[in-house]
Parts: structure tokens; sequence; C-alpha cells
């Protein structure tokens, strides 16, 4: 068994190097171009099944690639980006201020 592990495409909060975490950030158009070129990527793998965080960042970037697979998502909040708390929507100079 071979396993695939993909990172989300970019978010507006990724590019202006804000702490995502737990807070609900969808993808940009970067990020949306940066699945589809991950979905062609690896077109020619055998993929049964696509797990993904419940986070909309991580789920659209699987529907995208799925794309290419037609398989069955499977959304599992184990693997959700950890809670960064007050942190989050800070970047890492404004929290160290």
């Amino acid at each position: 068994m071979n396993i695939i592990i993909v990172r989300h495409g970019q978010t507006d909060w990724n590019a202006l190097e804000k702490i995502q975490g737990q807070t609900d950030i969808e993808l940009n158009d970067v990020g949306r171009q940066q699945a589809e070129e991950t979905g062609k990527l690896i077109k020619d793998e055998k993929i049964n099944l696509i797990i993904t965080s419940p986070l909309k960042r991580a789920k659209e970037t699987a529907q995208i690639i799925n794309k290419n697979f037609n398989v069955t998502i499977i959304e599992d909040k184990r693997l959700m980006e950890r809670n960064f708390g007050k942190s989050e929507g800070l970047t890492k100079c404004e929290i160290r201020k």
C-alpha cells in the first residue's frame, strides 16, 4: 500500500503569513491552481480513497484533486490543524510584540 500525503493549497492567510490553525479559511485562486496542478501530477497513481481534514481549505483541495479519481472522500477531524488559540489570525511578528 502506498500513501500519498498532500498539504492543502494556499489561502489568503498563508499569503499574508498568518497563523491559521483551526480557523476555517478557504483556498484562494493560487491554492485552487495548486490543487489542480497536484491532481495532474498524481493523475497516474492508483488512488482508492481520499481522507481529508474537515477544514474548508483541506476539503476543497481534496475535491479538486478528486476530479481525476472520483473516489470516496472521508473527512477525519484527527487530521485537523492544531488550535493556536489567540495566535490564530496573527503573524509571527505580531505574536512577538
